[in-house]
């Protein structure tokens, strides 16, 4: 009678129950902290994917505002142009 039970504990009945009992371990004990691992790291990165949408909102907003000072600049550049050549055919 032992010796069926030694023979049940170490053969392939003693590893299906060692492996469920490992399984149940796991999902009890280390699940737990693995989610609560994951949903932190997934807050972190939901934070990180908010600042970078800021950061390229801000980009465009900054863009287009330099496009606007360029081209404000260029038309500036274009009545010191004309006033210096008026200037030059007057002087010349």
């Amino acid at each position: 009678m032992m010796e069926q039970f030694v023979a049940l504990a170490t053969g392939p009945l003693g590893a299906l129950a060692l492996s469920v009992g490992i399984l149940w371990w796991l999902a009890n004990r280390v699940l737990p902290v693995l989610t609560k691992y994951f949903d932190g790291h997934n807050e972190k990165l939901g934070q990180l994917v908010s600042a970078l949408e800021k950061t390229v909102d801000a980009h465009e907003a900054d863009r287009l505002l330099f496009t606007d000072s360029l081209k404000s600049l260029s038309s500036r550049v274009e009545k010191v142009e004309d006033t210096v050549s008026l200037i030059a055919k007057k002087i010349l």
